[in-house]
């Protein structure tokens, strides 16, 4: 059975989260989501999220996935659950994904990980919702 790890805040899970978790169930028959901290996102973010931890996995849940909290860049994560493929946006295409994580892509390929890209959902992101709640 393969499984597939995400790993993000999901700060205000969203359609376009729903419709990234949907396309990942294509690369392997387990989807686990690893849900960044509070205090990981604070430290990292610089603010709290809207929604804890909590709140956030139950919103995930809800869709039907696994979830994991994850502490740090997510390396730690990785190795816990040992996934064969991780999946990120491809709104991380052109950003350092190995150095965010703090993992280099040879540990990828020592541990059979494969890396793949899922289409970004436009018109829509946390960002966006901020926004649009600022008025």
């Amino acid at each position: 059975m393969s499984r597939l790890l995400t790993i993000g805040t999901f700060d205000i899970p969203h359609a376009g989260h729903a419709a990234f978790l949907r396309h990942c169930e294509a690369f392997a028959d387990e989807v686990l989501v690893g849900i960044n901290s509070d205090t990981f996102v604070a430290r990292y973010k610089g603010a709290p999220p809207v929604f804890d931890w909590y709140e956030r996995c139950d919103l995930i849940a809800e869709l039907g996935y696994v979830c994991h909290e994850n502490n740090g860049p997510g390396r730690d994560l990785i190795e816990r659950i040992r996934p064969d493929v991780i999946a990120i946006g491809t709104d991380w295409a052109r950003k350092d994904y190995y150095a965010q994580i703090d993992t280099p892509p040879d540990y990828f390929d020592a541990n059979g990980i494969t890396l793949v890209y899922i289409p970004y959902t436009t018109g829509i992101s946390t960002t966006i919702l901020k926004e649009r709640l600022r008025g």
